[in-house]
């Protein structure tokens, strides 16, 4: 599918559900009081009142896509508040620069500098603060050194003031309600993901063999139904991550299988030292190819929701 021009297109574009839960999310993030001080600096999705643009619309989507948010709208990622100014090159073209926050990520870019991505729910809002001259976010900084003559005295403690707070509110929204997703199928949820093409599905006949393989390999109990696998086969078995409608199963190649049942599943947070996700407090689950690290933080989130989607089937 084409790329959408603009915000209207994209949500069109979208499952009902998602839909409806961009307008729940959009009017708690417009409940978040935006400082004077950041009148020009602040652009809402939707936005029809800003005090000082009448283009808040295209600066927006402008944002959207240069942010790099252009490959991850294909999965329903809700783009809500953009934080930023922009910035011309040498050769006149326009950048955005600053803080593009989603439902389920915050993007910064620093333009010609540097960029990061972090899942919305890992981020401490107390990780938003001024050092220096800079603006940073879970250890992610934007320069304001090149925008000294627009700042008002306040501007750059309102900023991590205002943006602690839309992440605060969508993380209270999002990751503890969170009802629309909650009534999406797992074979929903993996459709519209970006993994879309590595998760296995018993619906797609190219994924049943290697499902068939990896529930006789590895024992599953006939009475669960096995819903989806990130998983890989070898010459040494089959290695990865599954979920059934009664648990998460793990295994890497020689070692034992692990399992813990949905209720039990703390997420999959991500551990730099073993390189594996932390189910849960005896449960270490291994990485697979397709998880690279300008992805892990989305492939955690990912999972983490289709356990909780996968509780309901």
């Amino acid at each position: 599918m084409p790329a959408a021009s603009n915000l209207t297109e994209y949500l069109s574009s979208l499952p009902e559900l998602r839909r409806a839960e961009f307008d729940r999310l959009a009017t708690i993030v417009a409940a978040v009081p935006v400082p004077p001080s950041n009148n020009s600096f602040v652009f809402r999705a939707g936005q029809t009142d800003h005090p000082e643009f009448d283009d808040v619309e295209l600066v927006f989507w402008k944002a959207v896509e240069q942010l790099h948010l252009r490959n991850a709208v294909g999965d329903g990622e809700l783009p809500l508040v953009y934080w930023g100014f922009h910035s011309i090159d040498l050769l006149a073209r326009r950048h955005s620069n600053g803080v593009l926050v989603t439902d389920r990520t915050v993007y910064i870019d620093d333009v010609g500098h540097a960029s990061a991505h972090f899942a919305a729910s890992s981020i401490d809002p107390a990780s938003v603060r001024v050092v220096g001259d800079s603006l940073e976010v879970a250890g992610a900084s934007i320069g304001l050194g090149q925008i000294e003559r627009m700042l008002q005295t306040s501007t750059a403690p309102d900023a991590a003031a205002y943006l602690a707070g839309v992440i605060s509110a969508l993380q209270g929204a999002t990751f503890k309600t969170a009802p629309a997703e909650a009534e999406q199928t797992v074979e929903q949820l993996v459709f519209a993901s970006r993994l879309n093409s590595d998760l296995l599905l018993p619906s797609r006949p190219k994924d049943a063999k290697g499902l068939a393989k990896l529930a006789a390999k590895w024992k599953l109990p006939p009475e669960e139904t096995l819903l989806v696998s990130l998983s890989s086969g070898t010459f040494a078995g089959v290695y990865g991550i599954a979920i059934t409608n009664a648990a998460v199963y793990s295994k890497d190649l020689m070692e034992p299988l692990f399992r813990t049942p949905l209720e039990n599943v703390e997420g999959f947070v991500w551990e730099a030292e073993t390189k594996t996700f932390r189910v849960s407090p005896d449960h270490a689950a291994p990485t697979h190819p397709a998880i690279t690290d300008d992805n892990r933080d989305y492939a955690s989130a990912l999972l983490h929701t289709l356990a909780r989607a996968a509780a309901h089937e």
